[in-house]
């Protein structure tokens, strides 16, 4: 991949998660929390993809993702092994309110995950910005 290509690459995964965060907010919003719920992990899927993909590392795999996460970012302190375990239950809730069918998440889970997954993906784009990648 050539370094415009990753730029790119980087550019369209952070479009996506920004898509992906607005409709979680909305769904939120109108209390469908088990779609918030998956749209959310979407948004953190594809803002932790797009770091990954700035150390030339794509996730094959949705639970390879963690490990990935921390074997590239733990070290330098970007990421923590609280927000490592917040994108591993991010994943759950995301399993839970699509595949579970007896499962409706509450808006207590609903908040708790929004207020643990944001910050992760504010510092993540942060991070991003400092280091010159960008949405264009």
């Amino acid at each position: 991949m050539t370094d415009q290509e990753r730029h790119d690459a980087v550019a369209l995964e952070l479009r996506h998660a920004s898509s992906a965060l607005a409709a979680a907010r909305l769904l939120r919003g109108a209390g469908l929390h088990n779609d918030a719920l998956s749209r959310l992990y979407y948004a953190l899927f594809h803002t932790m993809t797009a770091l990954l993909l700035t150390e030339g590392v794509e996730p094959r795999r949705h639970r390879a993702l963690p490990g990935m996460l921390g074997s590239k970012f733990a070290a330098s302190g970007l990421l923590t092994p609280a927000d490592i375990a917040a994108v591993s239950r991010a994943a759950t809730y995301r399993d839970l309110a699509d595949y579970e069918r007896t499962w409706e998440a509450t808006s207590d889970v609903s908040d708790a995950a929004f207020a643990e997954i944001e910050p992760i993906m504010d510092r993540a784009r942060a991070h991003l910005t400092t280091k010159g990648w960008t949405l264009a």
